[in-house]
Parts: C-alpha cells; sequence; structure tokens
C-alpha cells in the first residue's frame, strides 16, 4: 500500500493526528511524506485525481469534518 493510502488510513483511527490534521492539514501531509502533488491533489478536493492517487482497488470514503465556531481557535 501507497504512503498515501497508509496516511489517510491512520488519519482515520488517530485523534491527535486528526486534530493537527484539521489544525494544518499541509503540514501534517508533509510531515507524514506525501509529495507535494499529492497534497495539492486532496486540498483540491478534486474526488477523481484522489481516487486515481489511492488506486482502483481501494475503497474511498468522502468524510465532512463540521467544526462548531466555539472550536476554532
Amino acid at each position: 500500500m501507497s504512503n498515501f493510502n497508509d496516511f489517510f488510513e491512520k488519519l482515520g483511527t488517530d485523534s491527535d493526528l486528526m486534530d493537527a490534521y484539521k489544525q494544518d492539514p499541509e503540514g501534517v501531509m508533509k510531515a507524514n511524506g506525501l509529495t507535494d502533488e499529492e497534497i495539492k491533489t486532496v486540498m483540491s478536493g478534486d474526488t477523481k485525481k484522489i481516487k486515481s492517487l489511492s488506486g482502483e482497488s481501494v475503497e474511498a470514503k468522502t468524510y465532512m469534518i463540521i467544526a462548531s465556531p466555539n472550536d476554532q481557535k
């Protein structure tokens, strides 16, 4: 499995990583070894490109992160 897929699987199970990702998604992806192109693709939200990076055999799920105004610092 690619580093790209490994990172997003870990993101789904590691609450500390998710908290850091919510604060600085680009920085956290970079620190976890994603390439600049992978980061750019994720930040674009282009699901077709994201699926092409994750591979056809990978089941992709989309999650929406909702934060209340009180959560913003």
